[in-house]
């Protein structure tokens, strides 16, 4: 069976060596060297050939070959070509394109934005993208977005013609292309080859994947231009402060030509070489900068989407107006300063504010927002000044804010520097609040006498009877009184501040001028009335935030300051001259999505519309009887209306950024100290109320200074009245701010009272000139006219808080007392002798009292 393969072989075998014995001659040898190139080439050309019919098929069947891949093995592509098809779906999230979040005011005007390091105002919808824009980008970016499947195949065969010839290869990239390099973090930097083909395939995937129209929107939303600024939206309010839809053509070209040169306006270098100093680099980055506006609108024109006279309008506008027109280089977005940071701590955990694309309105005043600013960093400079040798400056701090009496924060001043400080001591800190307490102390002791009205067998029929009745009975006495220190640790005297032209202790005096000179031990004495607990309950129920460090000590010294408190937490005051409501510090109005509030519903469950002004916010809870506010407006008014009360100076008289103790002040002549005292006298400004602070180490040395001011609203709108809350401090309470009465500056103590009052004093004056406060006749009113009021019956208007006083708490060791027991009185220190005799003593005459604190515990005037 294998005969015709030994056959085969025998004449194989034959014929080699026949042609072995034959000779090949020069002709044969010549046409074997000549005909192995010629080989070749056939065979070189027929592949080209085959390669170019397949580059062709590929050239223009490539969509349909990527699709049918994706169709049936999309990771086959994305092996080999470095591309990735999940990336794609990214594009249908929502917050693919991180928008920053804008906080407004009540009027709708922009303040500032809270946004990732992307800054972007989202547009969402084709329909608002201005028709100019559309106009421009499509002809300087991509001539034939609407025709072409995701690449342009001419302007590519083009790129790469020109890329052989050397030339630039720009020009290729289409819409489609650009997104796709945006996903794949490109944008910014040259790609690569494989890059570009990368490229080509993500877009062609992006077109299949969504319309012409949606890929417009998604590109508008985009491109990066320079000042932190990311799409069409965000440049156009960057550049010119207003929405695209506004902006002129030149404007709108303007903006198309940074697309590919970002922040060539705001550039710190040159391409022209020639250009070295600062104003010769931007000089000729304007050249550029009009250079590539000029062919944007010329590109426009080709394309027919400018007439000839609109061009040549646009383009004259550019080389007359623009450069004037783009604003200068904002802050840029971010919460900038103490205000705006609050707002981000308070909701950024509940909403994605850094691209959630948000609205927050806020009620803040910018006019007062500067003027309680400058007040702080006067008061600052002015202590400063007076204290050149202290080693302990840098750790200087102060804050203030002002509320209106129906919550609205409309100012906020955290720290002395928002860029040198982030930590803000109003809204986080803790500090002592000396007598800035004894608000609260004596509203519980008036809790206590009105209640007690309320309960007698014949009460008192309007709550003007109740509050004149417990006015009459509330009294103090004004005499020495110790505590104990704790077990083991004896006893020791609190004590008033030395008074100047007042006796040291006054005896038995009327709650009024106990507030008013601010005298710690007649506050002790109505703490022990009113009862501590009670005042404790106050305190909290006003809105002080609670913490488990910073706990009211149920001691008789927390009557006087004994126990710190949260800056913010001493807004609760406000319930006591507002009418007995809750005042609790709001610092927006709403926040929104789409003009839909995300803070509260209707009844149906649907959101409400946005609420930018804060009108629909229900009104604030009553948290003390009338009766109880209305006699705590006396009391409070005292330290501005008695003649020796903390703030009197302010009816007097302060000039601002001059200490009312120092000698500056005393060498101003007559007419230059007339012009510039700021007075408020109750003919002219109307009622005031307030209360100093200054607590006290146990050394004795001063360690915080506060002042509370209150004014009320226009007699139509009570709940427009304004707290005005200031405090200042060192970082540390071990670095105190000076000692009492010695190293003060001119002999005096650093009170609450030196400090604010004149600082106090133009605020006082902005919020009288400029927003129509502070006038004759103006007084405390109730915010709210609530059943309590509307519907009064006495016997039946007892609040959950008007309680008898505990009997178990501590007690005051009273010698003035004849119930003390006498064992109590055995190891008392002697009283100091200034205070046996009690002539008149040194004292700052703005009146303030400061006592020394308790060791352990903090004790102010």
């Amino acid at each position: 069976m294998f005969d015709w393969l030994k056959k085969w072989r025998a004449r194989r075998k034959d014929r080699r060596e026949h042609e072995e014995r034959r000779k090949p001659s020069v002709v044969s040898r010549a046409g074997s060297i000549l005909w192995f190139p010629i080989k070749w080439l056939i065979r070189a050309l027929v592949a080209s050939v085959v390669l170019l019919a397949l580059a062709v098929l590929g050239y223009v069947y490539l969509p349909q070959v990527i699709n049918q891949i994706d169709a049936w093995n999309p990771q086959l592509i994305d092996k080999h070509a470095g591309t990735s098809r999940e990336s794609v779906m990214l594009l249908h999230q929502p917050e693919y394109y991180a928008e920053q979040t804008d906080v407004i005011s009540e009027n709708q005007q922009k303040v500032a934005c809270i946004s990732s390091p992307v800054h972007r105002v989202k547009v969402t919808d084709p329909g608002d993208i201005p028709d100019l824009v559309r106009k421009a980008i499509g002809a300087s970016e991509d001539k034939t977005f609407f025709e072409h499947d995701g690449f342009d195949r001419i302007a590519f065969l083009r790129a790469g013609l020109n890329a052989v010839r050397g030339k630039s290869s720009s020009g290729a990239s289409t819409l489609p292309m650009q997104i796709a390099k945006d996903l794949r973090h490109g944008t910014g930097r040259r790609s690569t080859l494989k890059e570009k083909i990368a490229d080509v395939i993500t877009a062609i995937r992006i077109d299949r994947e969504f319309s012409k129209e949606q890929l417009l929107l998604k590109y508008v939303n985009m491109p990066y231009f320079g000042r932190g600024q990311y799409g069409i939206e965000a440049a156009s309010r960057a550049y010119f402060g207003k929405p695209a839809k506004e902006l002129a053509t030149h404007q709108i070209a303007f903006l198309v030509s940074l697309i590919n040169k970002p922040a060539l306006p705001d550039r710190s270098f040159s391409n022209d070489r020639a250009a070295r100093t600062p104003e010769e680099i931007k000089s000729a980055n304007w050249q550029e900068v009009m250079r590539g506006t000029r062919r944007v609108l010329d590109r426009m024109a080709q394309e027919g989407y400018l007439a000839e006279l609109a061009e040549a309008r646009a383009s004259e506008a550019v080389d007359r107006t623009l450069r004037k027109e783009v604003l200068p280089v904002g802050i840029g977005c971010g919460a900038n300063d103490y205000y705006l940071e609050y707002v981000r701590m308070l909701y950024k955990d509940q909403f994605p504010l850094n691209k959630g694309g948000l609205k927050i309105a806020i009620p803040r005043d910018d006019g007062l927002q500067d003027v309680l600013a400058k007040a702080v960093k006067t008061t600052v400079a002015k202590f400063k000044e007076r204290h050149l040798d202290d080693l302990d400056n840098d750790e200087l701090r102060a804050c203030a804010f002002a509320i209106q009496f129906n919550g609205d924060v409309l100012a906020w001043v955290g720290n002395v520097d928002f860029k040198k400080y982030k930590f803000d001591v109003c809204g986080f800190g803790w500090r002592s609040p000396g007598s800035t307490i004894k608000p609260f102390t004596y509203a519980a002791f008036v809790q206590k006498l009105v209640a007690d009205a309320l309960l007698a067998p014949n009460p008192p029929e309007t709550i003007d009877d109740i509050v004149a009745q417990v006015l009459n009975k509330c009294t103090v006495l004004d005499a020495p009184v110790a505590v104990g220190l704790g077990r083991g640790r004896g006893k020791k005297w609190i004590q008033n501040f030395h008074s100047n032209s007042e006796p040291l202790y006054r005896g038995n005096i009327s709650c009024q001028l106990a507030l008013g000179e601010s005298r710690n031990a007649a506050a002790m004495r109505a703490g022990k009335q009113g009862g501590i607990k009670e005042m404790i309950e106050l305190i909290y129920l006003s809105g002080m935030p609670k913490d488990a460090r910073h706990i009211q000590q149920p001691y008789p010294t927390t009557a006087i300051g004994g126990s710190d408190v949260r800056p913010i937490g001493m807004a609760g005051v406000a319930s006591f001259v507002n009418g007995g409501f809750k005042m609790t510090p709001r610092f927006v109005n709403d926040l929104c999505k789409d003009d839909k509030s995300l803070l509260s519903k209707e009844n149906d469950g649907l959101p409400r519309e946005c609420d930018v002004k804060g009108e629909n916010h229900p009104p604030q809870e009553r948290i003390v009887h009338p009766a109880v506010a209305g006699a705590m407006v006396e009391l409070l008014k005292a330290p501005a209306d008695l003649p020796t009360g903390t703030v009197h100076r302010l009816r007097l008289g302060v000039i601002p950024g001059l200490d009312p103790l120092g000698e500056d002040i005393n060498k101003l002549k007559p007419e230059e100290r007339k012009s510039r005292l700021l007075a408020f006298p109750f003919e002219q400004a109307g009622e005031i109320a307030g209360k100093t602070g200054t607590a006290t180490n146990a050394d004795g040395r001063t360690s915080d200074v506060w002042l509370l001011l209150f004014v009320p609203g226009p007699l139509d709108h009570p709940e427009k009245g304004i707290m005005l809350v200031f405090w200042m401090g060192k970082d540390s309470k071990d670095h105190p701010l000076g000692e009492r009465g010695t190293h003060g500056g001119g002999g005096y103590a650093e009170t609450g009272g030196r400090n604010w009052t004149p600082s106090a004093g133009a605020v006082l004056a902005f919020l009288q000139k400029e927003r129509g406060l502070l006038k004759p006749g103006n007084r405390f009113q109730p915010i709210y006219k609530d059943d309590v009021l509307l519907n009064f019956e006495a016997k039946k208007a007892i609040g959950p808080n008007d309680l008898p006083n505990d009997p178990d708490e501590v007690q005051l060791i009273d010698p003035s007392d004849p119930t003390t027991d006498p064992k109590e009185l055995e190891d008392l220190p002697p009283l100091p002798p200034e205070e046996q005799v009690g002539p008149p003593q040194p004292q700052s005459p703005e009146g303030e009292k400061s006592a020394p604190s308790v060791p352990v515990v903090d004790v102010d005037p």
